[in-house]
């Protein structure tokens, strides 16, 4: 066992300096390590098998200044590591999968929950009446929540297409769409947004961006 347990402790202490040459956190872990007991240590390194446990690496005010994403890389490639992978991206309906000629960065980060979904956050409208000439969207009493750009990635990234279609077409601008979209929901109580591409008349805000561009003299292709 305690042989074991000095080479656990001495790969550790080297994976440390390696990913941070000035040695601060090679100390500290020798610091944790000299309190710990055979048992204790035994059961953090099941943690670090299950995943329960991580190395964590300390970088305290002015100090450990040897952490950088260009060393990290190299780190990586000496324990066999590739942070990067080529990724697929399902198609559509009438859209085969493609997959990315070149490797992308691919690393596990925390997450924050948007603030947007905390209840105190909600905003409801009073109506559906009031809406900007220059963009077609709702603005004052009928103004409700919005689609951040944090948010519009996220759902991107779940493949959520047809809300998005919804959110910042139909409901984001597009006039023609849109009256279609109330008059359907009205009548029926729900929407088709394929019935809704017949009577889509394009985003408004686009529309004003480009009138802007040429009252400039400025060549769009808008």
């Amino acid at each position: 066992m305690a042989k074991n347990r000095k080479k656990a402790e001495e790969f550790i202490l080297q994976f440390c300096k390696d990913i941070e040459p000035t040695g601060y956190n090679v100390e500290q872990y020798k610091k944790i390590f000299a309190d710990m007991s055979d048992k204790e240590f035994d059961d953090y390194m099941v943690g670090l098998r299950d995943k329960s446990k991580f190395l964590v690496l300390f970088k305290p005010m002015y100090k450990a200044k040897g952490l950088t994403t260009e060393n990290n890389l190299k780190v990586a490639t000496k324990y066999g590591l590739d942070f990067f992978e080529r990724l697929q991206f399902t198609g559509n309906e009438n859209e085969p999968d493609t997959v990315t000629s070149i490797k992308y960065l691919v690393i596990d980060l925390p997450y924050r929950r948007q603030s947007q979904t905390l209840e105190k956050k909600i905003s409801l409208p009073d109506n559906n009446r009031i809406i900007d000439q220059s963009t077609y969207q709702p603005t004052g009493a009928s103004k409700g929540a919005k689609v951040s750009f944090p948010e519009l990635q996220v759902l991107i990234g779940m493949g959520l297409d047809n809300s998005i279609n919804e959110l910042i077409k139909f409901r984001g601008g597009d006039r023609g769409g849109f009256s279609a979209y109330n008059s359907m929901m009205l009548r029926y109580g729900s929407v088709n947004l394929r019935t809704l591409n017949n009577y889509a008349t394009g985003v408004e805000s686009t529309k004003t961006l480009k009138s802007y561009l040429l009252g400039m003299h400025i060549k769009q292709n808008l």
